[in-house]
């Protein structure tokens, strides 16, 4: 039987970190281990789940507040397992979630990554995601998010995971998270590079997640999500890709100007230009090793993303009327192009 090592990041959160160890502890899978990263926690998280699970888990204390990926990749250096799973901290698992994730992995070499499927922790009949769906603009909204839960689901593949379970030989060729990307975006980083490596990443119906989701509409996620997703846009796409699609990200970046203007973060928009042009010599670095050793071109990449828009918690009619449709036509004419 492999060895899993699951990684779970704690900040401030350790209520909901002691329930997901405990799902883990509860799992049919016989060898698990337990690691939490913990982001310089101040409520006392590193005493108590210290005291709790003394036994049971590795706890990591990483001082400061290093970002999600930056905390994974800690845990990910530290784990012995064959296959490496990471969570978010309020995330609670059915008790046969990593039998199925590991048995999917083990089932074909060409899957790279298995994503759950996750549901409401709330509304335990409704989807939090489904996968990511992305738009070729690279905004990211779960799949089937808000929808009822669907028993008959399929074996689905995505372009994105979100949380998922990788083998180790998948990490060792690839890396961990990009740590420059310090909030948002950089599980759709993960999974890109996944795919560019060749891989698949596959959603199992079979393993079932729940998540005591909170939607986040602070200012701070739209200038860190906002930030990333250029850079990712540009560490990732074949040049060719980035120049047909340039006249889409100016009218999404206009969009962004509208919004930000009217929800008071225009200030962060215009800051995260100025850090992106510092961060370019970095950016280019990267690239170059990613292009270099790519396997995939974009035009398999593409194959999943989307024409429409989809932005999770925003539903505004000049979105689904005007920008979703005029961004659609324009991939329905490009994408042949890639």
């Amino acid at each position: 039987m492999k060895k899993v090592s699951a990684i779970i990041v704690n900040w401030n959160g350790k209520n909901d970190t002691a329930d997901c160890i405990q799902s883990l502890l509860d799992q049919d899978h016989p060898d698990v281990e337990i690691i939490v990263s913990d982001n310089g926690s101040t409520d006392g998280s590193v005493d108590y789940l210290r005291e709790r699970f003394s036994t049971s888990i590795r706890l990591l204390e990483n001082g400061d507040n290093l970002g999600f990926g930056a905390a994974v990749n800690r845990g990910l250096k530290a784990a012995v397992g064959d296959y490496l799973v990471f969570l978010n901290n309020d995330l609670v698992l059915e008790s046969n979630s990593i039998s199925e994730l590991t048995a999917l992995l083990e089932s074909d070499d060409a899957i790279g990554a298995v994503v759950p499927k996750i549901l409401y922790y709330e509304k335990r009949d409704t989807f939090n995601s489904y996968g990511v769906l992305i738009h070729y603009t690279g905004i990211a909204c779960p799949a089937k998010i808000d929808q009822t839960d669907d028993p008959a689901l399929e074996l689905t593949e995505t372009a994105c995971g979100g949380i998922f379970m990788l083998p180790r030989k998948v990490y060792e060729t690839i890396g961990g998270f990009d740590e420059d990307l310090f909030l948002y975006h950089e599980d759709h980083d993960l999974s890109w590079r996944i795919r560019l490596a060749g891989w698949k990443i596959m959603v199992s119906p079979k393993a079932v997640l729940y998540h005591h989701y909170k939607f986040n509409k602070g200012i701070r996620k739209f200038y860190f999500s906002e930030k990333n997703r250029l850079h990712i846009l540009l560490k990732n796409l074949e040049w060719k890709t980035f120049i047909l699609i340039f006249p889409a990200l100016l009218i999404v970046e206009s969009a962004q100007w509208v919004h930000a203007l009217l929800h008071g973060w225009l200030h962060l928009k215009i800051k995260s230009y100025f850090e992106l042009t510092a961060l370019l010599p970095r950016i280019l670095k990267k690239r170059r090793a990613l292009q270099a050793s790519r396997e995939i071109p974009d035009s398999e990449i593409i194959r999943l993303y989307q024409g429409r828009l989809a932005v999770a918690g925003m539903n505004h009619p000049l979105m689904e009327n005007i920008l979703s449709p005029l961004l659609n036509a324009y991939w329905k004419l490009i994408r042949r192009l890639i």
